[in-house]
């Protein structure tokens, strides 16, 4: 069973072998004692971003990612935030309709990556999990 947990956003990075120099609170799933992802927010370049990497996707953990993505949306606009962005994972063939379901929209392509935004006035009423 797939469960998350607050983490050194420093430690995460470790973990997947990239780089957090931005701000950032950083969250890791746990299933069965073993690390299957992280996610969190940052802030950098003039803007809040969500971000997830999951090493094993599983249909099970689509549950809990839409709760924590809430819980997260609920972060950045206690801290001030109207909008987060993200960016498509294009690994994953379901990552459009995951960020579709969540509240996201295509608003961009910046640097070959699809750039997605998220009005959390109204994803704190939409997205009901």
């Amino acid at each position: 069973m797939l469960t998350i947990h607050p983490a050194d956003p420093h430690s995460v990075a470790v973990a997947l072998n990239v780089v957090i120099d931005w701000p950032a609170v950083a969250f890791i799933g746990m299933d069965d004692g073993q690390f299957v992802g992280s996610g969190g927010l940052a802030w950098g370049s003039d803007r809040c971003w969500l971000w997830f990497a999951v090493l094993d996707s599983k249909p099970e953990y689509a549950k809990p990612v839409m709760r924590m993505a809430k819980l997260l949306f609920r972060k950045a606009e206690q801290l001030g935030e109207s909008t987060v962005y993200t960016v498509r994972d294009q690994k994953f063939a379901t990552s459009a309709r995951l960020l579709k379901l969540t509240g996201f929209r295509f608003v961009a392509v910046e640097d070959g990556q699809e750039v997605f935004a998220c009005d959390l006035r109204k994803a704190s009423a939409d997205v009901g999990v």
